[in-house]
């Protein structure tokens, strides 16, 4: 897979880029690789999502994949969409897309941002405003135990309360 090889480079630097600073290098290692890990899911079949659930959060965690995570105010539109607005002014690159990350239970655990064009084919469920930017919000259904590390995980407990 193409995506692989600069996911080897991408995680050199991100490695290099903790060096000594954080507490657990591990931690961004494998921020980098499971955000692009999460992004495989689409090809697993039963994994994306049509319709975001029914219980709508009035807060969840934001995360742009590998940086910097937000709060995140959750509303539902008149035609049962998700409208995820970031909280505050989000310093980052100006992302493409969002995705709705759904337990196996259901629950809704956080938006992973990324930036360029959104998966081909894959439904969108809402829609994410960072900045004065709104850009198309997928869903998956999948357990993230595995690509995230419990140190460091991508949705915060405290930016999951309003």
């Amino acid at each position: 897979m193409p995506r692989c090889s600069g996911l080897v480079f991408a995680s050199a630097i991100a490695f290099s880029a903790c060096g000594g600073r954080s507490p657990n290098p591990a931690c961004g290692i494998t921020a980098l690789a499971g955000a692009t890990m999460l992004l495989d899911q689409f090809g697993v079949a039963d994994q994306a999502l049509s319709s975001p659930p029914n219980r709508v959060p009035a807060v969840l965690p934001i995360r742009v994949a590998a940086g910097p995570a937000w709060r995140g105010f959750v509303t539902r539109s008149e035609d049962s969409t998700w409208i995820v607005r970031v909280e505050g002014e989000a310093s980052a690159a100006a992302p493409g897309f969002g995705v709705l990350v759904v337990a196996p239970d259901g629950s809704a655990k956080g938006v992973m941002l990324y930036t360029g064009r959104p998966i081909s084919r894959a439904p969108v469920v809402g829609a994410v405003t960072v900045n004065a930017l709104t850009i198309p919000l997928l869903a998956l259904q999948t357990n993230i135990a595995g690509l995230e590390d419990p140190a460091c995980p991508f949705f915060p407990d405290s930016l999951a309360r309003p």
